[in-house]
């Protein structure tokens, strides 16, 4: 009873009105001497800089904090890449950290809140180290022999021993965002000796059981994003080809967009991280799946993020596979005037690349390859480079000693045609046919020369 109602008075406001009250978080990083370190705005793989202090000589540093700050999950970066996760909610925190990585250890000196957090995290990392070792010897293990009972047990009774730890860590600690970041990253529990196929099976469909996609706490911090990267592994089980994986990865998408469009600002986040996802790997099926499957209008809040999200995915609905290819009119770097939609050719290909970019080193001695095969009536290629400095794009191109179409406003991802096809990498191709309309879109030297094959 005592200490419940410590915790409640730890976690009381004790604004006053008009005034903002002030908090600290304390660390000291035991080695690092006259280092920087930042405070990190924290929401999945959206990062930025907020603050940044020095420790002394000792490693000790302090970031003021007020209660008008956003609660929830920050990180704290060094140089050096050293993270620390710390959830803020009204309370000043202190701590001491030694070593990175996964060798990393972090005492919570005071802080409720980081206290809950920390005790879940190291109960949860013995939890895992432990049955991680025991899995593959129960499924391997002759069941007939006594050892493989004993393995069993005692797998079990590690299930056992952290359900109980996060029963206790939840029902002693009501009101707190430790108990919500925490019930939301439990492990999910699964009968060991299930086989592969059915364990699968069972955390496809158990995967979300603890996550509340209607608390919007969780868009802060890297939980829900590490789930779901996790949950989409989960469909890579027992394909077979690249069009059932990707096929896969569309059942999966359907599964988080209809568990996220409970509460608006998390559904705009899932939508935004995975659109983000799948941009940066070039799978254009996901996206244009997500485009037309989105739910994003049946909300009435037009917030900015929801703005920016249904322009996206206009503009992806747009670049479709069998859509009219955006018209452009731009010059080349030879000072020619070029007009999309006067190309002639019975292909056109535009090719969104940089001189800094290694992947376009792989593809465009291939592209460069077929366009040697064909006269400038059966194909054209119009290269598009994202460079903004004239000496290194001017350098590549006496590299590579292209013959096509060059242009490069040196602008960067703000040149006029990059916006207007909304390249967010490179390369980034679009195979156009005589009527410029988008008939494939490579992104890979495997799938370029299968749609230029004859």
């Amino acid at each position: 009873m005592i200490k419940k109602l410590f915790l409640s008075l730890c976690l009381l406001s004790l604004s006053v009105a008009g005034i903002s009250q002030s908090f600290s978080i304390e660390g000291t990083l035991l080695g690092q001497a006259n280092k920087a370190v930042y405070l990190i705005d924290f929401k999945g793989e959206n990062r930025s800089i907020i603050d940044t202090v020095y420790t002394d000589m000792s490693g000790t540093f302090s970031i003021p904090m007020t209660e008008d700050m956003e609660k929830g999950m920050y990180l704290l970066g060094t140089p050096e890449g050293q993270m620390i996760e710390l959830i803020f909610h009204n309370e000043s925190i202190q701590f001491v950290a030694s070593g990175s990585g996964e060798d990393q250890q972090v005492q919570i000196i005071s802080s409720i809140e980081n206290m809950i957090y920390y005790d879940y995290l190291y109960s949860k990392g013995a939890y895992l180290y432990k049955n991680e070792l025991l899995h593959p010897i129960i499924q391997l293990y002759p069941a007939d022999e006594t050892f493989y009972q004993q393995a069993l047990d005692t797998y079990r009774n590690n299930q056992e021993e952290l359900k109980e730890r996060l029963r206790s860590l939840g029902t002693e600690n009501p009101g707190t965002l430790a108990s919500r970041y925490i019930a939301a990253d439990a492990p999910l529990f699964f009968d060991p000796t299930l086989e592969e196929a059915a364990l699968n099976a069972f955390q496809k469909t158990h995967y979300f059981d603890q996550v509340d996609f209607n608390d919007s706490i969780l868009i802060r911090g890297s939980i829900l994003t590490s789930k779901i990267v996790d949950y989409l592994t989960l469909y890579q089980f027992g394909v077979n080809s690249q069009e059932e994986l990707e096929n896969q990865m569309l059942r999966a998408v359907d599964t988080i967009m209809l568990k996220a469009e409970i509460h608006q600002s998390v559904y705009e986040f899932v939508i935004d991280f995975v659109v983000n996802g799948f941009t940066s790997i070039g799978f254009d099926k996901g996206l244009e799946h997500i485009a037309q499957q989105s739910k994003l209008e049946q909300f009435c809040v037009n917030s900015e993020r929801k703005k920016e999200l249904e322009s996206r995915l206009d503009l992806v609905r747009k670049l479709a596979v069998g859509k009219t290819a955006p018209a452009f009119e731009t010059t080349s770097v030879s000072g020619e005037n070029i007009v999309l939609n006067d190309i002639k050719a019975k292909k056109t290909i535009l090719v969104f690349w940089a001189s800094w970019c290694p992947h376009c080193d792989a593809i465009l001695p291939v592209l460069k390859d077929w366009y040697a095969q064909y006269t400038r009536e059966e194909l054209e290629v119009v290269a598009i480079s994202v460079d903004d400095h004239a000496a290194d794009y001017n350098e590549a191109l006496d590299t590579y000693n292209f013959d096509w179409i060059n242009v490069g406003n040196l602008k960067g991802w703000d040149g006029p045609v990059i916006m207007a096809y909304g390249i967010a990498a490179t390369p980034s191709i679009f195979i156009l046919d005589e009527n410029k309309s988008i008939i494939g879109k490579p992104n890979s030297v495997s799938q370029l020369n299968e749609m230029m094959a004859p």
